[in-house]
């Protein structure tokens, strides 16, 4: 597992109040051990609903003990049965990775772990909710443009960074290109 800063789950988090969001129910799809949780400000921490979930057994149990009262599911995402267009939001460091997850619904589109993040989020989040995510570089680098057209239907594009390589450098001891990602339901 790759944690990123708390500077930038802060950000984010950040980004959220100033861009008005009226997110009274937050989607973390892969929280490791509650990042995200721990960075709401105080304008989302008191109105938002949070929900949590974690492959991992250990970080999932970690995040529920940090923050007690929040929702955690221990599953992977693919697993999860929300409804659709029942969060206002959702914010995670999705997992990278040249593989793919199965899901019944998004069978056939072969997309990396990364982009089905956003795929599912986007199947979660109500119309007008963002989906704001650290994942990497490929996801706006791929040499086909297959799952990015496949996302722009559904969303538009809010903003984009990409973050220097050496991002993860201290929390996690890895050099990786990244990028933050906010799109906003259509």
């Amino acid at each position: 597992a790759v944690y990123e800063p708390s500077e930038i789950q802060n950000a984010i988090c950040d980004y959220l109040v100033m861009a008005g969001s009226a997110a009274a129910s937050v989607r973390d799809p892969a929280a490791g051990t509650g990042g995200f949780a721990g960075a709401m400000p105080a304008e989302l921490a008191g109105r938002a609903k949070l929900t949590m979930v974690e492959l991992d057994h250990v970080s999932a149990l970690i995040a529920k003990h940090a923050h007690p009262g929040m929702a955690v599911q221990c599953k992977g995402y693919e697993a999860t049965t929300f409804a659709d267009d029942s969060f206002d939001a959702a914010v995670t460091n999705v997992p990278f990775g040249q593989f793919s997850v199965y899901d019944r619904r998004h069978a056939g589109e072969g997309m990396l772990v990364h982009d089905y993040f956003f795929a599912k989020a986007l199947d979660h989040v109500r119309p007008g909710g963002l989906v704001a995510f650290i994942t990497a570089s490929g996801t706006l680098d791929k040499k086909t443009s297959a799952a990015r057209r496949e996302l722009a239907t559904r969303a538009e594009l809010v903003c984009a960074a990409r973050l220097p390589d050496s991002t993860f450098q201290a929390s996690a001891g890895t050099t990786v290109t990244s990028d933050v990602v906010v799109l906003k339901k259509r």
